[in-house]
């Protein structure tokens, strides 16, 4: 392996920035990092280290219940189709690896499983899990995920931030009064966007309507479910910041079939940019993502972390972008 001082040499930096790349514990400036981790893969390559490491297959962990329900989240879906395209082509296999409240550390690590991608836990089960893995000795990345921990790698879109650039976005066409539609919340995910959704009303000076905040799941069945319950709340907000597009979606065909224009009545934006969010009627504004790409740099974050044993851990943030369709418009006259 290589030592500090020659990946600092090659590198251009001082040892203490290499060793502060490696163990990710304190920050370092992007241009720094990426000519260390630059240098580091240089010197793998030329001591033929890197190509040997990259053998068997990676462990795809996720929940029971997530497993069962992953074609009714089509983002998370795209997610791991690009994931195993990436470490495919790589010719490394993959394997499921189901997780629910019996698992043991046995059971987490088959011999030929050589680096992990973790994707649907709770925040119960990720304390769990960080113990078990880190514990391996080998790499793993938790997609969808903001992990706190230095031994954590981690690659996630700002959540908080993208919601707060949505509920800007409904500000600005004059709505005061908009709900929070959320997905589970024991998510770290769901959590994140509900503080961005508060965050940008506070901004503005509007104090959050605890009964504007409802939760479900991650699906449009609950989406409808969803809708039903604005329904019955008697008097309808103007706009809703809606957790994920499947979400809108089934909240939107709940809503129409009751009666309520859109977005005339209320506008509605997503999170996710799915295929069927441009289908939908009206087409849905949303947040997008990109999930492919947030597959495909999971797979080559991971493979470089298994390529490069120095390497710790990784945390990736991705850009976000509003997309604009036509399911948002000024607040209706009382």
């Amino acid at each position: 392996m290589a030592t500090v001082r020659e990946i600092a040499s090659l590198a251009g930096v001082s040892p203490s920035t290499v060793s502060r790349v490696i163990n990710g514990n304190v920050p370092v400036k992007e241009s720094a990092r990426n000519k260390v981790l630059l240098a580091i893969q240089r010197l793998d390559e030329q001591d033929g280290r890197a190509e040997p490491r990259l053998r068997g297959e990676v462990g795809i962990v996720m929940p029971v219940s997530s497993a069962m329900n992953l074609a009714e989240h089509p983002s998370l879906y795209s997610t791991v189709l690009s994931f195993i395209e990436t470490v495919s082509a790589h010719e490394l296999g993959n394997t499921t690896i189901l997780l629910d409240e019996h698992s043991q550390p046995q059971d987490l690590r088959p011999q030929s499983v050589c680096g992990y991608l973790v994707l649907g836990t709770s925040e119960e089960q990720e304390g769990r899990l960080l113990e078990m893995l880190t514990s391996f000795g080998k790499p793993f990345i938790f997609i969808n995920r903001l992990m706190d921990n230095k031994l954590a790698s981690c690659i996630n879109i700002d959540d908080e931030q993208a919601t707060e650039q949505a509920v800007n976005y409904l500000l600005s066409l004059g709505h005061r009064r908009i709900a929070f539609i959320g997905g589970n919340q024991n998510y770290p995910n769901t959590k994140l966007r509900y503080s961005g959704y508060v965050k940008a009303l506070r901004a503005a000076g509007i104090e959050p309507d605890a009964a504007l905040a409802l939760y479900g799941e991650y699906n449009e069945r609950s989406g409808e479910e969803l809708g039903a319950q604005l329904l019955e709340s008697g008097k309808l907000p103007t706009a809703a910041c809606v957790a994920s597009d499947p979400i809108a979606i089934g909240m939107m065909r709940y809503l129409s079939v009751h009666g309520v224009r859109l977005p005339e009545e209320l506008s509605v934006i997503g999170f996710g940019d799915i295929e069927a969010s441009s289908y939908v009627n009206p087409p849905l504004t949303t947040i997008s993502q990109n999930s492919r790409e947030m597959g495909h740099a999971a797979a080559e974050t991971l493979l470089h972390m298994m390529g490069s044993p120095a390497i710790c851990s990784q945390k990736v943030l991705l850009r976000t972008e509003l997309v604009i369709r036509g399911s948002c418009a000024a607040p209706r006259t009382e």
